[in-house]
């Protein structure tokens, strides 16, 4: 009986710090919506730029006007694809916090997941619809997709995860 106890406790307290770094992650999610298209680029910037100084101080490369014309080139794709790794990396987060909840309560996986996957999908629509009446800034259905990659990703390396976690304590 006090074993039951306990673990209730353990479900209760897990659940109740995912549901705080959810609810932390969605914030953090509609700080970064909520920037200006210049503000917004210019994070995506600075680290992209931060990413190729070190990529010359390790390829040995000077700081010459060529290189620095080369990185100026370079750091528009590579921004670009900072811009999507966040999209992503901020969904897998809400993806494996969501499921890591509902995969403590609910008794079916797959309408678990299910519910999941349609939380990341509107979360996704709706942050690009918050995204469309801020200066600068559009919404794009590609965006949405690609949060709900990223949520799919989260939902799938915790199941996987939990799956491997029950099998080494059933053997």
């Amino acid at each position: 009986m006090f074993k039951k106890l306990d673990e209730l406790k353990k479900k209760k307290i897990y659940t109740i710090v995912a549901v705080i770094l959810l609810a932390a992650m969605y914030l953090i999610i509609f700080k970064f919506s909520s920037e200006n298209a210049e503000e917004s680029s210019g994070i995506s910037r600075r680290i992209a730029g931060f990413i190729y100084k070190i990529y010359y101080q390790v390829m040995g490369i000077s700081g010459s006007g060529e290189a620095i014309g080369e990185v100026i080139l370079q750091v528009s794709p590579l921004e670009a694809f900072i811009r999507k790794l966040a999209h992503f990396t901020e969904y897998l987060c809400v993806g494996l916090l969501s499921y890591r909840i509902v995969s403590m309560w609910y008794r079916s996986k797959w309408k678990g997941r299910m519910i999941v996957l349609l939380q990341v999908f509107l979360s996704g629509a709706l942050d690009e619809i918050h995204q469309y009446f801020v200066p600068g800034r559009y919404a794009s259905f590609k965006d949405v997709l690609l949060d709900t990659a990223g949520g799919v990703t989260g939902i799938i390396l915790l199941s996987v995860w939990l799956d491997v976690r029950k099998k080494i304590r059933d053997n």
